[in-house]
């Protein structure tokens, strides 16, 4: 039986637990691990480096590629043979099994990674050019979910007071990360006296892509919890969480004491990341006035495209992210009404007028007219 037919009846069905614990060869895995040693840090369309923990889910990732591709009948002699055939068995493998399309998109992201590491740079373009229905690899850029916990009718206070009586650190690791939006990573490795700034707080340590950022300090509840955090620390560089464990043990002592009271998606319906989502919906609300698109579920009220950016440029900053359009996938999308033929004509009058250097009284006079009407239509 040859290679592909061999990959082709594979495929039917999902490897097996041995097949996928089956240790590559040792030259094989050498060489991969040496070229992660060496280029596995540096991100792929920015002159930057990525985390230590993205750069080891790359890792992960490629190991676990490369044994699901032995176990398909691909017999590489060497990562530096990897082509398109075996990117292409690979996503149909895992478009068979039903992955979701941003575990599939993480997948090809790293098998990308690793083709830019070989000299193989635009052997992979898009993900969907190696699927046989694009829409398997579509992220959704917006939220359609509210993942807040008072979205499920959680008692926020009552609940982590009780994780609070029960460990009394990841406690405040949750109110922090209510009142701030911070990430579980952010909250476990957050040090309150370096990080306050009086009107804001600096969030540094265990950020995503290791982009540090400044949280505005807005509200009596975060002056307070802020203050509270900075009464358990005893030194400017003590992080809040267990002082006898390391990062990997905090994180994991967080997981425990959650699972414990049910905060998961198969237990209370939540995340310890519904309350980043919590903090952004508040924020949105609280700037703009109105409830968020995800919860509104309608035109976010009547208010002007201007207050809704505004808003989501905050989500977006408090969130870490550079891009505007990265709030959608906390707060969801605004969805606009069918523009009339008149607001059609209204438009691209408008743009055809501001492109216009030395407006005459006339076009000047009829420029402010159409400003009105379509602030009031649009």
């Amino acid at each position: 039986m040859d290679e592909m037919e061999d990959n082709e009846k594979a495929v039917e069905g999902a490897l097996s637990t041995k097949d996928l614990q089956r240790p590559l060869p040792e030259k094989f895995y050498t060489e991969l691990m040496e070229l992660i040693r060496t280029k596995g840090r540096a991100a792929l369309r920015q002159d930057k480096i990525v985390s230590h923990e993205s750069s080891a889910n790359r890792r992960d990732l490629l190991v676990l590629a490369m044994r699901e591709l032995r176990g398909l009948g691909f017999t590489l002699e060497s990562p530096y043979n990897l082509q398109q055939r075996h990117v292409r068995a690979l996503a149909k493998y895992w478009e068979e099994r039903g992955l979701s399309s941003s575990t599939i998109a993480n997948r090809m992201s790293a098998l990308r990674a690793l083709s830019i590491w070989i000299g193989k740079e635009g052997m992979i373009q898009k993900a969907a050019d190696f699927v046989s229905d694009p829409s398997v690899v579509q992220r959704k850029q917006a939220s359609t979910e509210d993942k807040s916990w008072t979205a499920t009718g959680i008692d926020i206070p009552a609940l982590i007071g009780m994780i609070e009586q029960y460990d009394p650190r990841v406690g405040l690791q949750l109110r922090l990360m209510k009142a701030f939006g911070l990430r579980r990573k952010e909250a476990v490795m957050f040090r309150p006296l370096k990080a306050d700034m009086g009107l804001a707080i600096r969030v540094r340590d265990g950020t995503k892509g290791g982009r540090e950022r400044v949280v505005l300090v807005e509200t009596l509840e975060q002056r307070e919890i802020l203050d509270f955090a900075k009464s358990k620390v005893k030194g400017v560089n003590e992080h809040i969480g267990h002082p006898d464990h390391n990062l990997e043990q905090a994180i994991r002592r967080f997981n425990y004491v959650l699972e414990r009271f049910g905060v998961t998606k198969n237990g209370l319906g939540i995340t310890s990341h519904g309350l980043r989502h919590q903090h952004l919906n508040d924020l949105y609300e609280r700037i703009a006035g109105v409830a968020s698109p995800v919860r509104s579920g309608s035109l976010t009220a009547d208010i002007d495209q201007l207050t809704h950016d505004i808003a989501r440029a905050r989500v977006s900053q408090d969130a870490g992210h550079a891009r505007l359009a990265i709030s959608n996938a906390y707060i969801g999308a605004r969805t606009s009404p069918k523009r009339t033929d008149e607001q059609k004509a209204d438009i691209a009058r408008f743009k055809e007028l501001t492109k216009i250097d030395d407006l005459s009284d006339q076009d000047a006079a009829e420029l402010g007219r159409l400003i009105q009407k379509l602030n009031a239509t649009l």
